[in-house]
């Protein structure tokens, strides 16, 4: 059985649902509460855009929590017996911190205002980009796109598998460190989808992989004037915007994390990951997970995973344990670390396939 939420956690579900819809149509669709010419008289709150305002909220949220894993140096896994940090676990949330600081926060949002020397509150007026680069279309529509989605990203997944998810992405360093909180804890453990119909349901992010892709191309010839027509393209734009984006990517990818853990949208919905898997199938990426003969079956290892992964069925079989292996090829895995890292016997380990013998960065490791 589920554990009861407690009455401080019932209380922020009551603020926090309403709020992120709130949010979001303002941050998204400002025009439905004001006219365009409004906006920025309405809603640019000291001068600053919602932008401006919704990146501030995101990088505070995701450098706290990261910062207080580093600070603290204790395993964010382990509940029942406090351990140091692993070393690999130290590299993914200082990767997370500075990434989400300086890459998606100072460079587009402060850096950009002191060099143009203009008034810092006093943004100018300017629509909401909703052209998110975990998209895939965009590798259509730019050379800087075209060589980050189908090269860099192909490049990526062979050598580290989706570690990206994990260190890098903006999406997924909300969901990493908000999953390692107390409650977000509780959240992956007790809500993942972890049943066989949830697994059957990932078919959903290959699904919007083809639309995307479909979308690509469809700009792609519109630029070139060849086949398609404007009112295609508009319609795939609001279906992309509202559909995928909005409610899929903002709406239920962050208002579900009480509901749903921590990655739905990174399991279900977003294009880059299901591309950067079906790249892994055709790739040795090294960012497999194996195990070995310590294991116990106790399980702690799937509850953890906040992909809903059965790591345990690779590990034990039978009342035994096995020397099983799994990435990529098999599963949506992350390499987050986190069964690694919850392990109580160590049973499990990083495989590489760039050593003579295998890495081991498990708790224990230093």
């Amino acid at each position: 059985m589920r554990p009861k939420r407690s009455d401080k956690e019932k209380i922020f579900l009551w603020i926090f649902f309403p709020s992120v819809i709130i949010l979001y149509l303002v941050y998204k669709f400002p025009t439905l509460f004001v006219p365009a010419s409004q906006i920025s008289e309405i809603f640019y709150f000291f001068g600053k855009s919602p932008s401006f305002w919704y990146a501030t909220i995101y990088t505070a949220i995701v450098c706290y929590f990261s910062l207080k894993i580093i600070v603290l140096g204790t395993n964010p896994y382990r509940t029942s017996v406090k351990k140091p940090i692993s070393t690999y676990q130290r590299a993914k949330f200082s990767s997370i911190f500075l990434s989400q600081l300086i890459v998606f926060y100072l460079i587009p949002f402060i850096i950009p205002a002191l060099q143009e020397g203009r008034e810092f509150f006093n943004d100018p007026y300017y629509a909401v980009n909703k052209d998110a680069y975990v998209y895939v279309y965009n590798g259509f529509t730019s050379i800087g796109g075209l060589i980050y989605i189908f090269f860099i990203v192909p490049i990526l997944a062979w050598l580290v598998g989706k570690r990206y998810c994990s260190w890098f992405c903006a999406c997924g360093n909300l969901s990493e460190s908000v999953g390692v909180s107390k409650w977000g804890q509780q959240w992956v453990k007790n809500y993942t989808p972890r049943s066989k119909i949830a697994l059957k349901f990932e078919w959903l992010q290959f699904v919007i992989l083809i639309f995307a892709l479909l979308y690509g191309l469809v700009l792609f010839l519109d630029a070139w004037q060849i086949f398609t027509s404007t009112t295609l393209i508009t319609a795939m734009y609001n279906f992309q915007v509202f559909a995928i984006d909005f409610m899929f990517g903002a709406i239920i990818g962050i208002g579900a994390y009480p509901l749903l853990g921590t990655r739905i949208w990174c399991r279900y919905g977003c294009p880059l990951a299901q591309l950067m898997k079906l790249f892994g199938k055709f790739s040795l990426s090294q960012a497999k997970i194996k195990a070995n003969s310590k294991c116990r079956g106790i399980g702690e290892c799937s509850r953890v995973c906040p992909m809903g992964i059965d790591v345990k069925s690779f590990a034990y079989f039978n009342k035994k344990p096995i020397e099983g292996i799994y990435g990529l090829s098999q599963t949506p895995c992350i390499s987050c670390g986190s069964c690694i890292s919850a392990c109580p016997t160590q049973a499990l380990e990083f495989k590489t396939i760039f050593s003579k013998k295998d890495i081991d960065i498990r708790d224990n490791f230093k």
